[in-house]
């Protein structure tokens, strides 16, 4: 057990800002900090950094806590590792317990492991003639980190008996009795920060199957690992986007041309946890999938995944190969670096690969084919452009005039209960109008100023009781200015973060001026309410005049205080 005050010493030494600064881009909003959440992916921040407090909290998914709990969960690793890492950045020194010290050895293992390969290639003239055939230079062997698991490998066994793990351990760490990567190539598979933790094997010779993966492990998991993360997330900030290729030799090629932001999936569909291990570093995907069926498919369920995620997603186009293996291998640099000019918008891709097989001269195909259209303009929504350029094109492809197209749309049933892009009296359409947020009200405003503006807000008087809805419950709750981000009900919640994402842009003097008259308004307006209950309830003429005198009188401070607004 570390002791406490050890650990609130580290925490003492630590940035708090500084440190989620590293994976979050994180805007001043008053006393705090705000930006997207890295535990989940969303188009409006909502993640919120108080230095005052030192604590994150995200009111999208409620994920809070402290410097330490961030790099836990940013990182995937236990509370002990998160501490040691940030430990380690102040210039402190902490034990590992168990569980930790099983993680340092499951990549002491790999590492082991991985110089065992390497060494057997170096002593493998003919793999490396292999790879040398496929295009790689020893240089190019070398900086890929290639390696080679002979014929009837026992090198995990060795490995495992000189670490003195038993059994169940080399279990936990993805092997038993056999090398599985015997007979193979290997590619290293690292995490975000470099450390290998699985391999990629690429059979020598015939056989199936070509390519397999380490089994997910206790580190390892396929559904939240990018291969080459570790390099790809410094481009991906320098460059502002991201290529996704299906396997490692696809990335590895994007890489030897010099487009060094791209990534590849393991085995698996793109996930959530790939996505958000993105929007780190970048909003901006290319997918450069296979441009067989399997890829094209694999591609429209990404483009599902991506879009109302908030990302904005393009199509690499392929030419003179299936994959980006093929085609560097064949046309080189100059090859990927078109199927990157010539990538298509999800618009035209969509349009464009749906009208795959259908003879628009027959009505019958031209619904089926529109039925199959319908569902993408709800994918599609967060961008107006997206859905008027879908329309155009499909318009073009059927031979149709667009606004037949619309009047056939509006005929078949959405199951999501979609919006339709159709221009109402506004000359705003309501896919535009859903995009525009409603105005902030005082209660937003205060809300915002809660958490964001401490010593401002503790200036305002007012009473709860001038508020509507949750607000007036919130402040209920809040009025002692000790409530945290991380204490709020999940319902609650719900409703700060929807008070929060209204406002985004800096209280000023002039919008507090604001917030003051407004507060005042609320008050006359309370005691009119209070003043109309008193003359429905008094019997005395001269009672009801006087109470009408203070009534008048109030409505021409309201108007006064409302004018003085405007």
């Amino acid at each position: 057990m570390i002791p406490r005050e050890t650990v609130e010493r580290i925490k003492s030494k630590l940035d708090i800002v500084e440190v989620i600064s590293e994976y979050v881009s994180l805007q001043k909003v008053g006393a705090n900090y705000r930006g997207l959440c890295p535990f989940h992916t969303e188009t409006t921040p909502s993640f919120y950094v108080s230095p005052t407090k030192n604590i994150y909290h995200c009111f999208g998914c409620g994920a809070s806590g402290d410097v330490i709990k961030f790099v836990q969960e940013i990182e995937n690793i236990s509370y002990v590792e998160a501490l040691r890492k940030l430990a380690e950045r102040v210039g402190e020194e902490i034990e590992l317990r168990e569980e930790d010290q099983l993680r340092s050895l499951y990549f002491e293992f790999y590492r082991q492991l991985h110089n065992k390969y390497r060494s057997a290639l170096n002593n493998s003239a003919n793999i490396i003639q292999y790879l040398e055939d496929r295009g790689f230079d020893k240089r190019e062997i070398s900086l890929y980190e290639f390696g080679y698991s002979p014929p009837g490998s026992k090198f995990p066994q060795t490995i495992a008996q000189a670490l003195n793990l038993d059994r169940e351990k080399l279990e936990q760490f993805g092997f038993v009795y056999t090398d599985p990567f015997a007979g193979r190539i290997t590619i290293p598979i690292s995490d975000d920060y470099g450390r290998i933790i699985a391999f990629g094997g690429r059979l020598v010779g015939d056989g199936v199957p070509k390519y397999i993966n380490s089994q997910d492990t206790i580190v390892f998991k396929k559904s939240t690992t990018l291969f080459m993360m570790h390099v790809a997330k410094e481009y991906m900030k320098q460059l502002d986007y991201a290529v996704i290729c299906e396997g490692y030799f696809d990335a590895i090629a994007f890489h030897r041309a010099g487009i060094k932001s791209t990534v590849a999936t393991l085995g698996t569909a793109l996930t959530k946890a790939h996505a958000s291990k993105i929007r780190k570093f970048t909003n901006n995907i290319v997918i450069a999938f296979d441009s067989d069926s399997a890829g094209v498919k694999a591609a429209l369920r990404s483009l599902e995944l991506l879009l109302p995620l908030g990302f904005n997603v393009m199509i690499a186009q392929f030419r003179g190969g299936k994959d980006a293996d093929e085609v560097y291998r064949k046309l080189g640099e100059k090859g990927l670096i078109e199927s990157l000019e010539n990538s298509k918008s999800p618009d035209l891709f969509v349009a464009e690969t749906l009208a795959q097989g259908y003879d628009f001269s027959n009505p019958n195909a031209v619904n089926t084919y529109l039925q199959s259209v319908r569902k993408w303009m709800t994918i599609l929504q967060t961008n107006p452009k997206l859905v008027t350029g879908l329309m155009s094109r499909v318009a073009e492809l059927v031979g149709l005039p667009v606004s037949k197209i619309e009047s056939i749309l509006s005929k078949i049933p959405d199951v999501s209960q979609t919006i339709r892009p159709y221009v109402g009296i506004t000359g705003i359409s309501v896919t535009q109008a859903q995009a525009i947020p409603s105005l902030p009200t005082l209660e937003d405003y205060l809300v915002f100023m809660y958490f964001n503006y401490p010593e401002e807000f503790s200036k305002l008087e007012f009473s709860p009781e001038i508020l509507e809805g949750k607000a007036r419950e919130f402040f209920l709750i809040a009025k002692d200015l000790n409530v945290s981000l991380d204490q709020l009900s999940k319902d609650m919640g719900n409703f700060v973060r929807s008070s929060l994402e209204k406002i985004n842009f800096e209280i000023d003097d002039s919008v507090i001026e604001g917030i003051k008259k407004e507060i005042e308004v609320r008050k006359i307006e309370k005691r009119i309410k209070e003043i109309d209950n008193m003359i429905s309830k008094v019997s005395s003429p001269d009672e009801k005049k006087v109470l009408l005198k203070a009534r008048i009188e109030l409505v021409k401070q309201r108007e006064k205080l409302k004018k003085g607004q405007k």
